[in-house]
């Protein structure tokens, strides 16, 4: 080591003296060639290149060889390209050297990251390289990355270049010259694919979303290729994307994609408008009828006036997509999961503060066969949610966004049917029941195959593996419990966990804000006014504040009875689900709807805070159409889901 470092030292010397000039005058006239191949070369316009003016856009003043920590942290030259068409846009950026260039490319190293990003140092060599065309003066040329943008993306890259830190004296770059441009080729190809009763209200893919398609035999992965058709609303089949672990790069149009890959899976809710099927006006319990049908739904886009309809028969925009304006969202296909969790304990999860919380968003994970996240508060859940991908606008999902998922499930585009419970009690995501219970909560596992008619089975398997009783995802008999009866559709919406959403009743104190939980002990870890104080304490002021921004929280009139359903809004699939009626359960008795007998306590001052789902032993009780209240506490059966809203 101490030679080696005698060896860069009379290096640096010698390259200072010998090439400084020659490489330093090669970094300052980096020329830009905007190319554009294809049919429509005579609209030149719809790639567009754009690069910064400084001519000392690369740092000269390390053109010794040096270490790749030091050559990542230059500053780097930037560019910026952007699909201006309707069309997709392949491009490949390409590294030519000019014919002057006498430094051969394995001494070269190169970063080219998008911004933000430094980057991984790779001899330029590495590269693939090409026959350059004769008369433009360059003698080689390296494809350095490829890609493809959609309509009116763009995308801003960064290039570092330095001398690569194992170059010794004894190499053949004395006096060498190096000169280089960069080439931005592109080729226009199909629009993306639409589907005409969407109206407008396609998925959206931002950066960092992986459009898929799901083999409907064993649920396996593959690229989709946005330009065909990948998702089909009019058959049932929703649009899903997945966003991939870091480090592993997207494989491209058709590949499959390993499961071990994958960091999340979610599913896009179209905007749309419904007809009003029930007014809501149930203040009381009273005796239940059979009330499920199809629910009328026709997408809208953001651009057409809002339906704002209030009566059964009228049309209402549905008030999800309404709050921020959008043509839709992303669901978390399942719910959110504990990255590394190896057994179900490792889930349970209550990060303490709003910076621990911050921190904790690195361990979201949602797929199949994982451990829930749940035994956690509120207030943390809403942090992570909110942390997880801020750029996508993540955030812990809202009690109308519960309901948009529900009445799509229950329309012409979802399954229209009850989605079979998800029993598995050690919290795996994406299981299925084998058997449709007949009962609800009985405080036993009570066997299908001996009693049918009064049946509620539940059990545990090995993580990724059927059980006694459920159905593992990958096996293709799980697609019962999703919302559209294929791969296609949103897990864990009926049983698994309760799930605590960004729903609840105000605190009662007239100003309109959200409660912060029942008492000291049990409440949401938000800071604000408790609705039964305790011990002389009537607020949580050491906690995390509530959201100001009223575009993530859903908030409910202040009531002191679980039965005034009249208190919930049209939409969020609480109130219109009625009429309810108290039901004996064997162990107890349930306030159960008119929606497939599932539970349905609304929000009060004991339960402020609503929660959707069901919980994996609670039978026919469980759906997508149950909620009741709780305290916002950490409880070892609630977890949470994440949406993206862009």
């Amino acid at each position: 080591m101490e030679k080696k470092n005698k060896k860069y030292m009379y290096i640096t010397i010698s390259i200072i003296a010998l090439i400084l000039i020659a490489i330093g005058i090669s970094y300052a006239i980096w020329m830009i060639t905007k190319e554009q191949t294809g049919e429509n070369v005579v609209n030149s316009s719809c790639l567009n290149v754009t690069m910064e003016d400084e001519i000392d856009s690369i740092d000269l003043k390390k053109t010794q060889p040096i270490l790749d920590e030091e050559g990542l942290n230059l500053k780097p030259f930037s560019f910026k390209i952007k699909n201006n068409c309707e069309e997709y846009a392949d491009y490949t950026i390409n590294l030519e050297m000019l014919s002057e260039t006498t430094l051969e490319s394995k001494y070269v190293k190169i970063a080219l990251s998008e911004k933000g990003d430094r980057g991984v140092a790779t001899k330029l060599d590495a590269y693939d390289e090409y026959k350059t065309l004769k008369g433009t003066g360059t003698k080689e040329g390296r494809q350095l990355k490829s890609g493809k943008l959609k309509p009116s993306e763009e995308k801003d890259y960064e290039l570092r270049i330095w001398l690569d830190e194992d170059v010794t004296v004894e190499d053949d770059t004395m006096g060498k010259m190096y000169k280089s441009k960069i080439i931005v080729e592109s080729e226009i190809g199909e629009k993306p694919y639409t589907e005409s009763i969407l109206n407008g209200t396609d998925p959206v893919l931002e950066e960092g979303l992986i459009p898929i398609t799901i083999n409907e035999e064993n649920g396996l992965v593959t690229r989709a290729d946005e330009t065909k058709k990948w998702y089909s609303y009019a058959e049932q089949k929703w649009a899903n994307a997945v966003i991939l672990r870091d480090g592993v790069e997207d494989p491209g149009a058709n590949e499959p994609i390993e499961e071990n890959d994958i960091e999340s899976y979610f599913v896009w809710i179209p905007r749309y408008r419904y007809e009003i099927f029930d007014d809501g006006n149930y203040d009381s319990l009273t005796t239940i009828e059979n009330k499920a049908k199809q629910i009328n739904v026709e997408f809208e886009n953001k651009d057409e006036p809002v339906q704002s309809g209030t009566s059964v028969g009228q049309m209402l925009t549905h008030p999800a997509f309404t709050a921020f304006n959008t043509n839709g969202f992303w669901v978390g296909k399942f719910e959110t999961g504990y990255n590394g969790a190896n057994q179900t304990t490792d889930a349970e999860v209550n990060p303490k503060g709003e910076a621990a919380s911050i921190e904790a968003a690195k361990k979201v994970i949602i797929k199949p066969n994982v451990y829930s996240w749940r035994n956690i508060q509120i207030a943390p859940a809403y942090v992570i949610g909110r942390n997880y991908k801020e750029s996508l606008n993540s955030h812990m999902m809202k009690n109308t966004e519960w309901g948009a998922v529900a009445y799509l499930s229950q329309s012409q585009y979802g399954s229209r049917e009850k989605i079979r419970i998800n029993n598995n009690i050690s919290y795996l995501t994406g299981y299925a029941g084998k058997h449709e219970p007949t009962i609800g909560l009985t405080g036993t596992s009570e066997s299908c195959s001996t009693n049918p008619e009064a049946c509620n089975e539940y059990g545990e398997s090995e993580k990724g593996q059927d059980g006694e009783v459920n159905t593992e995802y990958f096996n293709k008999e799980s697609v019962i419990a999703s919302t559209t009866g294929n791969y296609s559709g949103v897990y864990d919406m009926s049983g698994g966990s309760w799930e605590y959403v960004m729903g609840a009743m105000n605190d009662g104190t007239g100003k309109n804000k959200l409660a912060a939980g029942r008492d000291n002990l049990y409440n949401t870890g938000f800071n604000g006014t408790l609705t039964i104080p305790s011990n002389g304490i009537s607020t949580i002021t050491d906690g995390i504040d509530l959201p100001r921004d009223e575009r993530y929280y859903d908030i409910y009139e202040y009531g002191v009875s679980n039965a005034t359903y009249t208190r919930g809004m049209l939409g969020d699939a609480t109130k219109e689900m009625g009429p309810f009626e108290s039901k004996n359960y064997a162990t107890e008795y349930r306030n159960v709807s008119s929606w497939y007998e599932q539970e349905g306590w609304f929000v009060y001052s004991l339960d402020p805070w609503m929660l959707r789902g069901g919980e994996t032993r609670a039978g026919i009780g469980c759906g997508v159409f149950a909620f009741t209240g709780g305290q916002g506490r950490p409880v070892e059966h609630i977890s949470f889901r994440i949406i993206l809203t862009i």
